[in-house]
């Protein structure tokens, strides 16, 4: 009877909590075990990524055991991994926007900063004194537009291949090459 208290109040999760903080690589392990599905359950509720929630669970334990000496003691280790858990889904998903954010800001600029205008002017076939109108009217365009009739025109995409790189469907590309064009034109006859 001794025994089998002994047993069960070192296999508690609190025990293997204490024995994590003392460096026991093995109670990590076994924390992990118990807790990898009611994790990926919940986190899958949060954000259904698979992948993430795996990532994130992995990012859990090895801050876990990256700062170990520095961790308290908790009440319920399944609440502390659960909420160890959200918080990590919700700071990735922060750190995802933001690189995405960054990535269409940086996509604007590059499209601005590189365009050729002497192709823009064969292209839409313009006299050489129309140039200073036409750098006004690229800026008009939204960056999709100047994206994607960069990738037509100067990289020589098909639309398959745009509507590949720029993750839209094939009509979506046509409407904003010929939305593009006819906004230039109507800047440059104005």
């Amino acid at each position: 009877m001794g025994s089998e208290n002994e047993e069960t109040h070192i296999n508690s999760s609190e025990a293997l909590w204490r024995e994590l903080q003392g460096g026991q690589k093995k109670a990590l392990s076994t924390l992990f075990d118990r807790f990898y599905n009611s994790m990926y359950s919940y986190g899958y509720r949060i954000i259904p990524d698979e992948e993430r929630i795996k990532d994130c669970i992995q990012d859990v334990f090895l801050q876990l055991w990256k700062y170990r000496e520095n961790l308290s003691n908790v009440n319920s280790v399944r609440a502390y991994l659960l909420m160890s858990l959200r918080h990590q889904l919700f700071n990735d998903k922060a750190v995802q926007n933001r690189r995405e954010k960054m990535n269409r800001e940086y996509a604007a600029e590059e499209f601005e900063i590189y365009v050729n205008y002497d192709k823009w002017i064969e292209i839409l076939e313009l006299e050489e004194q129309q140039k200073s109108r036409l750098k006004i009217a690229v800026k008009e365009l939204s960056p999709r537009q100047r994206e994607a009739v960069y990738l037509k025109y100067y990289e020589g995409l098909s639309t398959d291949e745009l509507s590949k790189v720029m993750d839209v469907r094939t009509q979506s590309i046509y409407n904003l090459l010929v939305n593009a064009l006819k906004e230039l034109r109507k800047q440059l006859d104005a």
